[in-house]
């Protein structure tokens, strides 16, 4: 009998993110006798996806619990590759840095060797131009380590692969996958969601996503501030968890919208969260894809988009591309036209 195909899916952290829906939605539907396969990060934190791959025979290991001890994880993963003896090493990449990896699978010997990516940009902070010089450098040291070059999209490709090495070699596009039965509008479960809720009646804008600089949860507040003047039954609801919720929360204290912000958490029924809103919001500064614009669309949201979430993204007539440079005042207008009609006066 032929043995399984040794792979390791590795991410610089595990969490409840793209990537990692991207390799749940992968994963889950992989035929185990015919693969062994091993999620590896620096850190792995809290995930609704964890328990149920682990039901399905992924196993997992962590590296140094911080990936920003680089030294570290890199002597941990070198000896994991030596003990694990992986066919294939498919890494999940987002920063040029990561590609170091390849080029230690490419010392121990792993004949297969993917460096996918799934970003386009930086989170703005004091050190991004030193981030982006290290990036640059990396991605020019160790791209040439991958055997193949996988993106979520064109300009996934062109951020995290050196612009000769692509013109060369060209990249494989992969799509977010997603299951569109699961996302697929139940009506009955809608009304119920959003009466557990307090939404009834309400118009629903919703995102979700990280808290966090990227998803630019913090515009998304002061549009809907603009928005509930016009529509005072409005609420905003807030899928996910990050480091900003505590700022989120006090930014919508001072613009005085709390009590219309639902911040629900994280969700491993993200589909039923997507039914009971009414239009979808996605103000990110930068996307490798953005695949929870995919799975609104799925789920028959009409999607307000920045042009930082590429076109790859763009499934149904009803995604409409605002720039941020319109401000709040420009995406409370472009989500306001989703509002449903008021019911006629008998």
């Amino acid at each position: 009998m032929t043995r399984p195909v040794k792979v390791c899916c590795l991410c610089e952290r595990w969490e409840s993110g793209g990537i990692e829906s991207f390799l749940d939605n992968v994963l889950s539907r992989l035929d185990m006798e015919r693969f062994q396969v091993d999620v590896v990060a620096s850190s792995l934190g809290e995930s609704v996806f964890t328990d149920g791959l682990r039901r399905s025979g992924v196993h997992f290991y962590e590296l140094s619990g911080d990936q920003r001890r680089t030294i570290g994880n890199s002597r941990r993963f070198l000896r994991l590759l030596r003990e694990r003896r992986y066919d294939v090493v498919h890494l999940n990449a987002f920063h040029g840095l990561s590609l170091r990896y390849l080029w230690l699978a490419e010392r121990a010997g792993v004949p297969v060797r993917i460096a996918h990516s799934h970003n386009t940009a930086l989170r703005p902070s004091l050190g991004r131009p030193l981030k982006l010089l290290l990036h640059r450098l990396a991605r020019r040291a160790f791209a040439g380590s991958a055997t193949a070059f996988w993106a979520c999209s064109s300009a996934a490709a062109g951020f995290l692969f050196p612009k000769g090495a692509l013109g060369r070699r060209g990249y494989t596009f992969i799509p977010n996958a997603i299951d569109t039965y699961r996302f697929a509008f139940r009506p009955a479960l809608r009304d119920e969601l959003r009466k557990d809720l307090g939404l009834t009646g309400a118009y629903v804008i919703g995102n979700t996503g990280r808290l966090c600089a990227q998803k630019n949860q913090g515009f998304l507040l002061e549009a809907f501030a603009q928005v509930l003047p016009r529509a005072p039954e409005s609420r905003l609801l807030l899928v996910g968890e990050g480091e900003l919720r505590p700022r989120l929360e006090r930014l919508a204290e001072g613009l005085g919208i709390r009590e219309k912000v639902v911040f629900f958490g994280v969700t491993d029924r993200i589909e039923q969260l997507l039914w009971a809103m009414d239009a979808f919001a996605f103000p990110s500064r930068f996307e490798g894809l953005g695949i929870a614009a995919v799975e609104a669309q799925a789920a028959g949201l009409p999607v307000v988009a920045s042009e930082a979430v590429p076109q790859e993204a763009r499934i149904a007539g009803t995604f409409r591309t605002v720039p941020l440079a319109r401000g709040p005042q420009g995406w409370a207008e472009a989500l306001l036209a989703f509002r449903p009609p008021a019911p006629a006066r008998t």
